[in-house]
């Protein structure tokens, strides 16, 4: 193979991930569709919502971060001498003490699971009781998540330090197939959503929570097959190689800081959803967030991630200036990216806000205040797509502690931010609405709030270079962002409004209305951001296609 040929099978490979994994960030929103729908975001959904985020933070608190930091770099040195033997040993080790941690974790979760269902779904008025045994029930279930989640991580880091993205990047797609299968058979089995969580037939109830714990088995046990094809053996174990051991505890604690800030913050989200909301708050502010991170997914993080390797060589060559003019750059385009999307948002809130009005099952005053929520977290799309290549940036430069204490502090400030605007927003005796508000502005507070610590720090630790022309970029952002967004949302309520006047009907919007309205906004928010930033700052532009237009670009 000619090195031309060879270069055009890695970008080919790597086009080919990057569509699987945007295919994977699309399904998994039709999933928050489909749940919305079949679920409902009432008593049962609720219920449903907190049990199912509880396994997650779980794992990841306890071994997600560690696993996923450490095992990649001890792979490395004995992939690259080859020692097959070596590689056998740190996998079977990393995955039997993942085991040994995280099966006792699921016990403790199926033994306290009462306890803590009530203590989560407690609002301004204790949950029902009906409520709180079926969350129960759901988390004994969603309980045996814990342990699968380890086993994935593990796999998927093997076929990572080997090389092997596919599977990793298709494994969501299988997962997400088979919970949606769930919703759908659980949909058929109740017969609708029941407004009382005890009204829900108990085959339904198997449905929906072993179906959902098949997804996460799907998203890790077939990564067995592909591990193995690589011939690698994994067998029980507690010995590392010599001096491994004491190299892994060290990787396995370097990135724990700004994970356990982030899972401290989905808990106090959550505590403060069903708390401050009560029924409802909880799934609506899921799905909110499900349509934040779309943006966020295809856009600033495909770039961002293409640009590490080559932010990471410049390094290793010590050039300098060329690490400063990359780092500007590919800032510069995550932010312009970062604002087309928060304008995107912004201008289709209301539209998206009433499609998950109309497929949904639930008050539909609580639907309501997902557009309010939405124009609220726009602003901080930019900042969460800025922290997440300012802190590739610092990983570059080995600046790790800086990186994670970033991060950190963007999730404490969501934390100390929602807090405060729930007790400034929210009345005594809770509002659900309100508070899916208070906590779409607590989110977009501290992800900018983390991006500007990450790029101060960015300023010391490689000068003001590395943030050349970042400033300009911003206020364009903010300029052509704010008029994009308000005539996008102009044009996309008013078009609701006329079609629906067209149609002869009094009716509120219904879905075909709510899309076309997404459509709307978003094409005319899109083409008014593209027209301002072109007119005012061209340099980002061609700073934008340099970056997807070089070499990696793709990955």
């Amino acid at each position: 193979m000619t090195r031309r040929s060879w270069g055009a099978s890695l970008l080919g490979a790597a086009a080919m991930i990057t569509a699987i994994t945007v295919l994977s960030r699309v399904l998994g929103f039709v999933r928050w569709m489909v749940q919305a729908q079949t679920v409902g975001y009432g008593a049962v959904g609720t219920a449903y919502t907190s049990a199912n985020t509880l396994p997650n933070v779980l794992f990841e608190v306890t071994a997600g971060g560690a696993l996923a930091g450490a095992l990649i770099p001890l792979l490395a040195i004995p992939l690259a001498r080859d020692v097959k033997g070596d590689v056998d040993r740190i996998a079977s080790a990393m995955l039997t003490w993942a085991l040994i941690v995280l099966v006792p974790v699921a016990v403790v979760c199926v033994l306290v699971a009462e306890p803590l269902a009530r203590f989560f779904l407690r609002g301004p008025e204790p949950a029902a009781p009906d409520q709180v045994a079926l969350a129960a029930l759901f988390l004994r279930v969603f309980a045996l998540q814990v342990p699968l989640y380890g086993v994935g991580v593990v796999l998927i880091g093997v076929l990572q330090a080997h090389r092997r993205f596919f599977w990793p990047a298709f494994a969501p797609i299988m997962s997400t197939a088979v919970v949606l299968a769930a919703y759908v058979v659980f949909a058929a089995a109740s017969g609708g959503v029941p407004e009382r969580a005890g009204d829900v037939p108990d085959d339904a109830v198997a449905w929906l929570a072993w179906g959902t714990t098949a997804g996460v088995a799907a998203l890790s046990l077939p990564l067995v097959v592909p591990v193995l094809r690589l011939g690698v053996r994994l067998r029980p174990r507690l010995g590392f190689p010599p001096g491994v051991a004491r190299r892994a505890t060290r990787l396995a604690a370097a990135g724990t800081g700004a994970l356990l800030a982030q899972q401290v913050a989905v808990l106090v989200t959550m505590w403060l959803s069903n708390r401050r909301g009560g029924v409802g708050a909880w799934p609506v502010f899921q799905y909110t967030q499900a349509v934040y991170l779309l943006p966020y997914a295809v856009l600033a993080v495909p770039l961002a991630t293409s640009a590490f390797p080559r932010l990471a060589e410049r390094v290793a060559q010590g050039d300098d200036r060329g690490f400063a003019r990359l780092a500007s750059g590919s800032l510069r385009a995550v932010v312009l990216l970062g604002g087309l999307g928060a304008a995107a948002l912004a201008a289709c809130a209301p539209a998206v806000s009433t499609m998950f009005r109309d497929i949904g099952v639930g008050d539909g005053a609580v639907m309501d205040a997902m557009a309010p929520a939405l124009t609220f977290m726009a602003p901080g799309l930019v900042g969460f797509g800025a922290l997440f290549l300012l802190s590739r940036s610092l990983y570059a430069l080995e600046r790790s502690r800086v990186a994670v204490l970033a991060n950190a502090t963007a999730w404490v400030t969501v934390v100390v931010a929602s807090v405060v605007a729930t007790l400034v927003l929210v009345p005594a005796d809770g509002d659900a609405g309100r508070t899916v508000v208070a906590l779409g502005l607590g989110s977009s507070l501290g992800m900018l709030v983390g991006a500007l610590v990450a790029a101060v720090a960015m300023t010391r630790v490689a000068g003001r270079d590395a943030l050349a022309g970042a400033g300009r970029t911003v206020l364009v952002t903010v300029a052509g962002g704010a008029v994009a967004a308000t005539a996008g949302r102009v044009v996309g309520e008013g078009f609701m409004r006329w079609w629906t006047h067209w149609l002869g009907t009094a009716a509120e919007p219904g879905l075909g209305t709510a899309v076309m309205g997404i459509g709307a906004a978003a094409i005319v928010a899109l083409g008014v951001y593209g027209l301002v930033v072109w007119l005012t700052d061209r340099p980002t532009v061609r700073a934008l296609a340099a970056v997807a237009a070089s070499p990696g670009g793709a990955r």
